[in-house]
């Protein structure tokens, strides 16, 4: 087994039976909790650290029990801030099982409990919640904009540094992912540093492993083993925590810290012996740890993995096979069966029978490899449909509150419109009361002002209709703009897609030394004139494209599936897509497949002909 078991320190998780250390310390803390003489806001602190704790050690029941104790406590207490603080873990512990239906109802209550609050923090954690649940959601671009609009308001509360550390650790990984080192390095050390100053050791244990990840993008590219030595120095901070501090690192963080650590070790070309004995000793440890764990499968996979590697290394194909038969067996026995791990496991057993000549077996594996990468399949399909059934329920939602605000908005206007013909109503009863008293002469005067007055109301009522209608017509003036700008910037993204693409052939046959070079440059010119006029067709011919496009469909379109629609409506065949956006044929066969449905097209419609039937056009095709 090579480092691909390494990814078990971000997807694994299991719950486990704490340390003698961890026992006396955690026990500690239920026995002051226990206490009738404890006051209330330290029982809120130690709620606060035993939900936190058996939640990032995957005990959720354990976890939720804390947590609903809290917010009783809280609710009998009139404690807002203490309330809204249990209800963001609640909300975290829902999205960690991936029970995204039940987040939203929780967000909203602690938003509503937040505004009784007068504690600004209330606010800030209820902000918490609904960037986490938009980090899980995988919106990470709206997660930074929630993130850079809550950082200020937290950086002012020094008692809050603990969330400060959680927001920056958020924008790590989000930049992480988007392979930006620089950017992934500076949230990554702003965890560190406010890790560190929190005294929080799960957090700085987490924040030190996101800094290893961050070292390792330099070391992925050189290749160079100089630079995998700030890489384990980092897992090393990581993994000392957990005896520096006992009862302080949940077994969870110490065994991610374990695993890393060991898998960057197998990053050397040649194991040492000093290696050698420290990752065995590493490896005894994990499995140590996790001897009376339930749902320890993972890990100690992962464990075995390591041992395997070595046994791989030194030639002696029947312990590392010996090994990998174990970790099969471990992950047989949990339910559902983690199938990340397994696809590993499988493949390295069809790939060690096949040194061996023995093809039977090797069949054997390879079978079931493709069928735990089938199941794999089908449960991030499952995954995703959840997710996806989240952000609609989440923008419909955005979508009725804004409606409401505006319907609000207009009742207030309204209702400002007629308390102030209550109050001309008013007036012009006063006058009319004061004119039945005076002179006869004056009551014609007095009629004509009630009037006038009566008029102005008129015409104030007229003149907020026609502010009202000004402002529609701006608004469809500005959709109609941002549509244009969205054809444009997407015909000019095809545009550089193929020019990109148009370069690359010609680095590719300038390396034929015989190559006409005015030749090629002259037929690239010709063929990039004859896609740029392609690409202005759409805008000349249909510069309301995307808003018809989005009239036809059932469903919400993303600016991904606007973009899929153009280059089909400009005839491009699936490889052809592929190639541009640098994906697998099947991931745009599988995106052709949900444009259908989001369309309510059967599946012996081809999307291409029916774009041609709402938007006729002559010899748009690419070539």
């Amino acid at each position: 087994m090579k480092l691909k078991y390494a990814f078990l320190s971000f997807l694994f998780s299991f719950a486990g039976m704490l340390c003698t250390a961890q026992n006396s310390f955690i026990d500690g803390l239920k026995d002051q909790l226990s206490r009738s003489s404890i006051s209330s806001s330290e029982k809120f602190k130690i709620y606060n650290e035993l939900t936190e704790y058996y939640r990032v050690s995957d005990q959720y029941s354990t976890a939720e029990k804390y947590v609903q104790q809290q917010i009783e406590l809280a609710r009998t207490e009139h404690h807002y801030t203490e309330e809204v603080k249990a209800l963001s873990q609640k909300g975290i512990i829902k999205l960690n099982q991936s029970e995204y239906g039940q987040v939203p109802a929780i967000i909203d209550a602690a938003n509503t409990v937040a505004q009784k609050s007068r504690d600004k923090t209330a606010a800030l954690y209820a902000a918490y919640l609904n960037i986490y649940y938009s980090n899980v959601l995988g919106e990470s671009e709206n997660t930074i904009k929630l993130i850079q609009k809550t950082l200020p308001e937290v950086e002012k509360y020094p008692s809050e540094i603990l969330l400060n550390a959680k927001l920056n650790y958020l924008l790590y990984g989000i930049y992480a992912e988007w392979n930006d080192a620089k950017s992934a390095t500076q949230y990554a050390q702003k965890a560190i540093d406010l890790a560190q100053k929190s005294g929080n050791k799960n957090m700085l244990s987490s924040a030190y492993s996101a800094m290893a990840v961050c070292y390792s993008f330099r070391y992925d590219k050189t290749k160079d083993l100089k630079d995998l030595e700030p890489v384990i120095e980092m897992c090393k901070k990581a993994v000392s925590l957990y005896h520096e501090f006992p009862g302080h690192v949940s077994d969870y963080a110490h065994a991610l810290a374990l695993l890393n650590l060991s898998n960057y070790y197998l990053s050397y070309p040649e194991i040492t012996p000093e290696i050698r004995t420290e990752l065995q000793n590493k490896t005894k440890e994990i499995l140590d740890l996790t001897e009376n764990t339930t749902y320890k499968q993972n890990i100690q996979a992962g464990a075995l993995g390591i041992l395997s590697n070595l046994a791989t290394r030194d030639h002696n194909d029947a312990l590392a096979e010996q090994y990998l038969l174990k970790s099969e067996h471990l992950l047989l026995t949990q339910k559902p069966i983690y199938y990340h791990i397994m696809i590993s496991v499988v493949n390295d057993l069809a790939q060690l029978y096949a040194r061996q000549q023995n093809y039977q077996k090797a069949y054997e594996y390879q079978s079931k490899l493709t069928e735990y990468n089938g199941l794999l399949y089908d449960e991030n399909q499952v995954e995703t449909a959840k997710r996806l059934e989240a952000q609609y329920q989440s923008q419909k939602k955005e979508a009725e509150l804004l409606v409401l605000n505006e319907k609000a908005d207009s009742l207030k206007k309204e209702k400002f419109l007629y308390i102030g013909l209550g109050i001309i109503g008013l007036i012009g009863a006063f006058f009319m009361f004061r004119s039945y008293h005076y002179k006869l002469r004056y009551s014609i005067e007095r009629e004509k002002k009630l009037n006038t007055e009566k008029h102005e109301a008129e015409m104030q009522v007229q003149l907020q209709e026609e502010e009202q209608a000004r402002l529609k017509a701006e608004e469809e003036l500005l959709t109609l703009q941002q549509q244009k700008l969205q054809s444009e910037v997407l015909a000019s993204q095809l545009h550089i897609q193929h020019k990109n693409k148009v370069l690359q052939q010609l680095q590719t046959q300038l390396s034929d030394t015989d190559i006409n070079i005015r030749q090629v440059v002259k037929e690239e010119n010709r063929v990039d004139q004859d896609f740029e006029k392609t690409t202005f067709r759409i805008q000349e011919l249909h510069p309301d494209f995307f808003k018809h496009i989005n009239e036809k469909a059932r469903q919400k379109l993303t600016p991904l599936d606007l973009k899929y629609c153009a280059y089909l409506y400009l005839g491009m065949e699936t490889k052809q897509i592929a190639n541009l956006l640098n994906v697998e044929p099947k991931s745009v066969r599988m995106t052709k497949y949900r444009l259908k449905k989001k369309f309510g097209l059967d599946e012996n419609t081809p999307l291409d002909a029916f774009f041609q039937g709402i938007f006729p056009k002559n010899s748009t095709r690419l070539h």
